[in-house]
């Protein structure tokens, strides 16, 4: 079942170290049975005279020397509260609905009203000179009269006691800047902080706004360094682009030359093989042709001697004997036509075509050459950009040089400030502080 406000307050209260007013982390039990944080009983052992140190609670002095016994039952409470409050607050800054009315303030001057709640208006200024809240009726002499003008306003405080010190009951008024704690008069008066760097409330803001200002400077000189240097590489990712652009241009140029080129060498190669065929070609035609006309007068005289063979009259068959013998021995005794040797004679087709192929490769290593010529331009050949990167160089050498003066005014300024240094200002919550004593 979840809790109300009112018990969660309570519960708070009851898990609070009294020294650092946080929730107990590591609690441990002196003899007389009240419970601190580790890291304050730490503290208060290092401020302890002739190694005792007085409980802030019941002002019992104990041995700083002694054991001290952790509360592992209260550790547990406390981490649970602790988790459970972190749950709350993650639910309620993803925007989910906290169910549980906020912790209210009510004016400390007006009466109780009749709604039955038993409580006033709300309050919207608590006075920490006077130690009340107010509400916008009764914070007015605050606001107006002379007289309240010294007493600090502040947003509404339901728990005081966060604002005072638990060992004298006193408000906070200033600050060890050696130790990082809240004091109030009796603290500097007893003496425990001698020889310390103790400063009021009001200056200690000052300091370290001042010392936010210079870091804040530091800042803003960077985030324009950072921006300049991304618009510098904006530059230089277009120029690229634009580049990248071209090369694609002329690298299509290029290809569709190359593929003329190369077509033009191809057909001449097909030129070239076209007339050596052509030559070639004639010369077995008129072979074959001198070869037919042996095939056909052969046939003729094969055709007679079996015409005379199949004659049966011996007087015709002597007869047409006499007449044709002769002729066809004539036919028979003619010597055939017996061609050269079929070889293929490709030298004078090889040196053609080698020639072809070197006036191609002289013209594209030519066009290859102007193509990267017109790529790679030497940006050094141009003397205006040449001067534009000297005149870059000097503006920045002058940047580097107003810097590193701003560094050294910012430095000195530093020097003459409490706050020296970025570490005392990184250590400045409790909780870090407590953490780098467990370290």
């Amino acid at each position: 079942m979840a809790t109300s406000a009112g018990e969660s307050s309570i519960l708070e209260e009851e898990l609070t170290c009294p020294v650092c007013l946080d929730v107990y982390r590591d609690p441990h039990l002196l003899p007389c049975g009240h419970n601190f944080c580790l890291p304050c009983l730490r503290r208060l052992k290092n401020r302890s005279d002739h190694g005792r140190l007085r409980c802030p609670e019941c002002r019992q002095s104990h041995r700083s020397s002694a054991n001290w016994q952790k509360n592992f039952k209260l550790a547990n409470i406390a981490d649970g509260f602790r988790r459970r409050c972190q749950s709350v607050h993650s639910n309620q800054i993803r925007g989910e609905p906290f169910h549980g009315p906020a912790e209210e303030v009510h004016c400390d001057y007006c009466p109780v009203d009749g709604s039955g709640d038993g409580k006033g208006p709300m309050a919207v200024k608590t006075c920490l000179k006077c130690e009340v809240s107010m509400c916008a009726k009764h914070v007015q002499p605050h606001l107006e009269l002379p007289a309240f003008r010294e007493h600090p306003l502040v947003e509404p405080l339901n728990d005081m006691k966060k604002r005072k010190c638990l060992e004298h009951d006193e408000m906070f008024r200033y600050y060890c800047m050696d130790e990082r704690l809240f004091l109030c008069n009796a603290c500097t008066i007893e003496g425990t902080h001698n020889g310390h760097c103790i400063k009021t409330l009001k200056n200690t803001m000052k300091d370290f706004k001042i010392y936010l200002d210079i870091q804040l400077h530091k800042a803003n000189r960077k985030i324009l360094k950072a921006e300049k240097n991304r618009l510098e590489q904006k530059e230089i990712e277009r120029i690229n682009k634009v580049y990248r652009d071209d090369t694609e241009q002329h690298l299509d140029a290029f290809r569709v030359t190359s593929i003329a080129h190369l077509d033009a060498f191809l057909s001449s190669l097909r030129e070239c093989v076209s007339t050596y065929d052509v030559e070639i070609c004639s010369g077995i035609q008129q072979n074959l042709s001198r070869i037919a006309e042996d095939q056909t007068r052969l046939q003729e005289v094969h055709s007679g001697f079996e015409r005379l063979l199949q004659e049966n009259d011996s007087f015709q068959f002597i007869k047409d004997y006499n007449l044709s013998m002769k002729r066809y021995q004539r036919q028979l005794k003619k010597p055939l036509f017996f061609p050269d040797e079929p070889t293929v004679d490709t030298e004078p087709l090889y040196e053609t075509m080698e020639g072809k192929m070197e006036e191609f490769i002289a013209e594209l290593r030519q066009h290859g050459s102007t193509f990267i010529s017109t790529l790679c331009i030497c940006e050094g050949e141009d003397g205006e950009e040449v001067d534009d990167d000297d005149e870059y160089e000097e503006s920045f050498d002058d940047d580097d040089d107003e810097s590193d003066a701003e560094g050294e005014e910012m430095r000195s300024e530093e020097e003459e400030e409490p706050l020296s240094t970025e570490s005392e200002d990184e250590e400045y919550t409790p909780e870090e502080e407590e953490d780098g004593e467990n370290d």
